[in-house]
């Protein structure tokens, strides 16, 4: 490892890696610009639109035992309109790219990096995790929301010697996302096992938390600790796999043990580093969760390195970097060439034509209808649902078609990238009676006319 001294910004390393980087960023870019055009593309945003609605019209929600409402479901205050809250959360999705850059360096800033290396750093931690770009294209905001701005925010105020500070905002998590939860509250603990007064607080924090919120807290490490077994529908990877495709590329096989080796000591940046190698150790051993938990660690194991390094003023921090960003990089390239359509399978998950037909459906459904929907292909209805037809009791399935009065249902797009149980979906069993724009509306057959 190399001695404690200043670090110096390589104007031309860190020009090199830039100019290396020019095509993937254009192509970041243009993916990440699809989160302002029309309404975001992904599956969880006409959830989020759903919970904000939820929110608005019944603030204890918020309160409740389950994960959702939550803190990002606040929105719902701003508009009672479906399409103007998927608006917000499209750009509240934008908003977070550069709020993670700006926070994660902040930390990096505080560990002793000069300010042009932190945010350096952080941008390249940031924008070089192609799977946080894919899950805020996905809709996976809460999650995100912890990862790019509660993270950085507590380990920002840990590194500047506030750990009380550091764990309150960590904990907030809770009403986040459960997954998120998992990790925050793991870095939490880490903090507070090198700090006596942190451990006490966040036992205090835990008793007060079990008292007075103890559904949502069962509730959550329930969810939790559910991530252990495949469910329907879950994206179950073999482990080499599962790490090429989380860090886009062999740098998921170089980090994990160099962030071993430089956990060892009592540095600022221990508590991140033992965090990320858990969170990576949980993403290869959790079938359910898995690939989601891999997908953090692709952004937490970087980010952890980068902090180690500069904390410890080694010269060392071009070369990780390289590592981490030639992946992602060479992509750019082989974009530029024509050989790369994008970043990852594309997903267009609602359009105008959709919009217009669920409107239209709706008008025709009779009093208190029990619904039936498809994961990926018709999740939109359920907020149009909420607002416009309450009385209907709409029901989500994922890889076979439950008992519902009716159906909604539109065939897969065979452009996009679906489940494989939901790409091979067939129609539901019932017999259609009306059709708009590609948008079936089912009767079951056992169900008579109204």
């Amino acid at each position: 490892m190399a001695t404690r001294t200043v670090i110096k910004w390589p104007l031309p390393i860190a020009v090199a890696i830039s100019l290396f980087l020019m095509p993937y960023l254009a192509l970041y870019l243009k993916e990440a610009l699809r989160l302002a055009s029309w309404l975001p593309p992904g599956d969880d945003y006409a959830f989020h639109v759903y919970f904000a609605l939820m929110a608005a019209r019944d603030p204890l929600s918020l309160l409740g035992a389950g994960q959702y409402p939550g803190l990002v479901h606040l929105l719902g205050f701003a508009s009672g309109d479906p399409f103007a809250l998927g608006r917000l959360y499209g750009l509240y999705a934008l908003f977070l790219i550069p709020a993670g850059i700006a926070l994660w360096g902040l930390f990096f800033n505080a560990l002793g990096a000069p300010r042009r290396l932190a945010f350096f750093l952080s941008a390249g931690a940031v924008l070089g995790s192609v799977r946080t770009l894919a899950g805020l294209i996905d809709g996976q905001i809460a999650e995100k929301t912890v990862l790019l701005v509660v993270v950085p925010l507590g380990l920002y105020l840990w590194a500047r010697g506030r750990p009380l500070a550091s764990i309150a905002v960590l904990s907030t998590s809770l009403f986040i996302n459960y997954l998120g939860f998992a990790y925050a509250g793991l870095l939490a603990l880490f903090i507070a096992l090198r700090d006596r007064r942190a451990l006490l607080f966040l036992l205090a924090l835990a008793a007060l938390g079990a008292l007075f919120f103890h559904n949502k807290l069962l509730t959550v490490l329930g969810l939790s600790s559910g991530g252990w077994a495949a469910g329907e529908g879950s994206l179950v990877l073999d482990p080499l796999r599962g790490v090429l495709y989380a860090f886009y590329g062999p740098s998921g096989l170089v980090l994990p043990p160099l962030a071993l080796l430089l956990a060892r000591g009592s540095s600022k940046s221990q508590p991140l580093l033992l965090t990320a190698l858990a969170v990576f150790a949980l993403g290869i051993a959790a079938a359910g969760v898995g690939e989601r938990l891999l997908r953090v660690s692709s952004l937490l194991l970087p980010a952890a390195v980068f902090a180690s390094l500069v904390e410890r003023r080694s010269g060392l921090w071009p070369a990780a970097l390289a590592l981490y960003l030639a992946g992602p990089g060479a992509a750019g390239w082989l974009w530029l060439a024509g050989g790369w359509e994008g970043l990852f399978a594309r997903v267009e998950r609602i359009t105008p034509e959709k919009w217009d037909a669920y409107l239209s459906l709706l008008s025709l459904l009779p009093p208190n209808a029990s619904v039936g929907v498809r994961w990926s292909l018709d999740l939109w209805f359920i907020p149009l649902a909420y607002a416009y037809r309450p009385d209907l009791n709409v029901s989500v399935w994922v890889c076979s078609w439950g008992p519902s009065g009716f159906y909604v249902y539109s065939p897969p797009d065979p452009r996009q990238w679906y489940l494989p149980c939901i790409a091979s979906a067939g129609p539901p069993p019932g017999v259609l009676v009306y059709e708009r724009n590609g948008v079936g509306l089912y009767r079951r057959l056992a169900v008579q006319d109204p």
